[in-house]
């Protein structure tokens, strides 16, 4: 498992959004976690250092980056999902 994992969602070379520790930032855990239960995904463990995003885009192409805040490397699994239409 890569440790303290931090995501980067970019278009082209812009970064537009990031997070580490899906307790801060800004989507609050309220919102990931009623997105989360919303779309079917496993709920994240609280305090845990999971990265999470909640993060409204306009059709495009984009690219997430995960990388390890701590310069570890592992294993990373990035999930996708649709909330507006409750999918995945």
């Amino acid at each position: 498992v890569l440790p303290d994992p931090q995501i980067v969602v970019y278009t082209g070379a812009t970064p537009l959004a990031s997070n580490s520790n899906w307790g801060s930032g800004a989507s609050t855990p309220t919102q990931i976690t009623a997105a989360s239960a919303l779309v079917g995904a496993f709920p994240l463990p609280a305090g845990s250092k999971d990265a999470a995003l909640l993060i409204t885009l306009p059709p495009g192409i984009y690219t997430v980056q995960v990388t390890s805040l701590s310069n570890n490397t592992g294993v990373a699994l990035v999930e996708v999902y649709d909330v507006s239409q409750g999918s995945q």
